[in-house]
Parts: structure tokens; C-alpha cells; sequence
């Protein structure tokens, strides 16, 4: 009797490491990525990214890497906001958005904005990544937003530096998600992209990570694990918006 409890004591944590094996390469970065950053070289927040979205007298979100155990390479850029505004954008190279539309990226909000009671939900996001193409003048992107109170799937379109840059966003995330929980995002930018502007994206672009606090006097941390591209994969890839979702999008200009 002893030797078939053993037994099954054996095989349930045989079973359960191999459980943890596989959850642990689910929340890895692909080996077929045709571009990944997972900030292992600190370095890569210097050499491949750039501060932008700077506003006349509110202070800067701050952008770093930390060591985190829990990441799938020990590092993370680490995302705070002070009362603060601004990303961090990069430009991937060598990647082929034909062969590998999908944006592939592991995220978790530490510390969420916070609202006084009764307050109305403002512009403010703990997290958010865009993906974007453009010139100076004329720039168009796509956002996936880890709102609070905001219903998921919400869409919404903002005009941000006197009208040059347009985004569209999604509501990917909010309060429903525990905080310090790692979740894994899979979404087709091309495709998103071309819903929301009628166009396929160049084949030059921008992806960029930020945070906004400044509306609520927030102080906001998150944290990004890695962000890669890879190919599109039968039922991986998150459920595109509705176009009558689109229909009702309100437009709205902001300096």
C-alpha cells in the first residue's frame, strides 16, 4: 500500500514539473521570432530605443531594466510613471511583416492608475504598446491599452501633437487582470492596422512602449518581459475587433 502511494506521490510531482516545463516555455520567447528583445543586455534600452512624447512641464516617464526572476530571461524593462507622460520607440529591423505579422509580447502592471471616487476614467494607462508607421508630419499607429475601469474592447481614436499623429486603440487589458500577474499578448498588427486606417502598414515602422499618470497625479509601475515578432498561428492570435465596434469610434484631438 505504501509502494502505490509512493508511487502516485511520485507521478503527481512528475507530472506537475512537467507542468511547470510547459508553462514555463508558453511564457518564453519564440524560437521562431524574426526579431526579440528581451532586455537581457541592458545596453538594447540605449542602442535601439528612443524617449519621445515629452510635454512643456509634466514630467517624464522613466524607462529602465531591472532584474526580475520571474522573467523569461531575468530582465525587464521596467515602465514608471510619476504624474508623468512619454515612450520609449524602437525600430525593429529585419523583420518581414508578411512572414511575421504577429506581435508577440509578456506584460504585467505593478502598481495600476488610480482613481478618486466618482472620477471618470481620463487618458491614463499604466501600459501600452503601439505599433506604427510614417513621416514626420503624418504618423499613424495602433494601440493596446492596460486601462482600469475601461470595458474591454473598447476602441477609441486620439489626435496627439496638433494632429499629426493618430491613434487608434484597444482596450486589451484592465482592472480584471491582478495586479503583478504576468499575461502573454498575441495580435496581428497588419491586420489590426488595416482595419482601423483602410491600408497595409510600410514596411518601415515603429513599435513603442508607454505610460501615462499625469491626468490623475498617478505613480504607476510596469513592466515589460520581452516583445517579439513571429508568425501568424491557427487559434493563437487574439480575436481581431469588430468593425461595428468601429462605427462608433469617437475621434478627439489633444496636444
Amino acid at each position: 500500500m505504501r509502494q502505490v502511494i509512493f508511487g502516485l506521490a511520485l507521478a503527481a510531482v512528475i507530472l506537475g514539473a512537467v507542468g511547470a516545463d510547459e508553462i514555463a516555455k508558453a511564457d518564453a520567447p519564440s524560437s521562431d521570432a524574426s526579431w526579440c528583445n528581451d532586455f537581457s543586455d541592458p545596453q538594447t534600452l540605449k542602442d535601439d530605443w528612443k524617449f519621445d512624447g515629452s510635454r512643456f512641464l509634466v514630467p517624464r516617464t522613466k524607462f529602465s531594466i531591472g532584474s526580475e526572476p520571474t522573467a523569461s530571461a531575468g530582465k525587464v524593462m521596467v515602465v514608471e510613471a510619476n504624474k508623468a507622460t512619454g515612450i520609449m520607440l524602437s525600430a525593429p529591423s529585419k523583420v518581414d511583416l508578411a512572414k511575421t505579422p504577429v506581435m508577440r509580447w509578456r506584460w504585467r502592471v505593478v502598481t495600476p492608475v488610480i482613481l478618486k471616487a466618482g472620477e471618470k476614467e481620463p487618458d491614463d494607462q499604466a501600459a501600452v504598446v503601439y505599433f506604427g508607421d510614417g513621416t514626420l508630419l503624418k504618423q499613424r499607429c495602433i494601440g493596446y491599452r492596460w486601462e482600469l475601469d475601461t470595458p474591454l474592447g473598447t476602441n477609441g481614436r486620439e489626435k496627439y501633437a496638433a494632429g499629426m499623429m493618430t491613434v487608434d486603440h484597444t482596450a486589451i487589458r484592465n482592472r480584471t487582470t491582478p495586479v503583478g500577474k504576468w499575461v502573454i499578448e498575441e495580435h496581428n498588427v497588419v491586420e489590426d492596422y488595416r482595419k482601423a486606417y483602410g491600408k497595409m502598414p510600410d514596411s518601415y515602422f515603429i513599435i513603442s512602449v508607454g505610460a501615462n499618470s499625469q491626468y490623475t497625479g498617478s505613480s504607476t509601475r510596469a513592466e515589460i518581459d520581452f516583445i517579439e515578432f513571429i508568425p501568424e498561428r491557427e487559434g493563437k492570435t487574439a480575436e481581431q475587433k469588430p468593425e461595428q465596434a468601429r462605427a462608433g469610434t469617437q475621434e478627439t484631438k489633444k496636444k
